[in-house]
């Protein structure tokens, strides 16, 4: 087997590693976006004093 074939055979499931780990990372952070969101609705419903606002994010691309 060619260095070429083994280069490519090994560079290909690390990739596929790396953005899955990228796309698992962005579900968390949505996730726990979703959660504090609600939460503050929540305390809406519950008549407790209303979440202070979040700071504005960047998001990068």
């Amino acid at each position: 087997m060619s260095k070429l074939r083994r280069l490519t055979l090994l560079a290909v499931p690390v990739l596929c590693l790396a953005a899955s780990g990228c796309g698992a990372a962005r579900a968390v952070a949505t996730t726990g976006e979703t959660f504090d969101r609600f939460g503050c609705l929540a305390r809406d419903f519950k008549d407790e004093p209303p979440c202070e606002p979040a700071p504005a994010r960047t998001v990068s691309p």
